[in-house]
């Protein structure tokens, strides 16, 4: 029998704007952990707004969320959701946000998602989620002025 998943949903605010080069520091250095930890999920940024999805054991996951609540680049640590899920909705790492440079970066850096950056979250992402985790992001896209199809 396999361990139970357990998906935890947040909202926050970054202190200060982070920027395209800390972004892409956090998703190196987020990536290398999650992965020993196996937790998987979904981090999307904009202009200061962060919606983030983690998966994994409970565990895990209560020390990652535990941790994001005390870091001081967060504020208004608002805990949205917490359940146990039969199956993960992000079996793969992705992070988003939108860029200043218009380099693509999508090819070098596994687990990128360029869907904050395009303003818009299509259909197709949306397919197969759970309903929660899909109003959430469809929530979040039309708070930050993003659209979905």
């Amino acid at each position: 029998m396999s361990k139970p998943i357990f998906q935890l949903l947040y909202l926050s605010s970054a202190r200060k704007e982070l920027n395209e080069e800390a972004l892409l520091k956090l998703l190196a250095e987020s990536q290398s952990r999650n992965a020993k930890r196996n937790i998987t999920g979904l981090l999307l940024h904009s202009d200061g707004n962060i919606i983030q999805i983690i998966e994994g054991s409970e565990k895990d996951v209560d020390e990652l969320f535990g941790k994001i609540a005390n870091d001081s680049r967060h504020s208004g640590v608002t805990l949205l959701s917490r359940r146990k899920v039969e199956t993960r909705d992000f079996p793969e790492y992705k992070m988003g946000f939108r860029r200043t440079q218009p380099e693509t970066i999508e090819a070098s850096i596994p687990g990128f998602s360029n869907l904050v950056d395009q303003g818009v979250i299509p259909a197709a992402e949306l397919e197969g989620l759970s309903v929660l985790v899909s109003v959430f992001l469809k929530t979040f896209a039309r708070s930050t002025g993003m659209r979905t199809e």
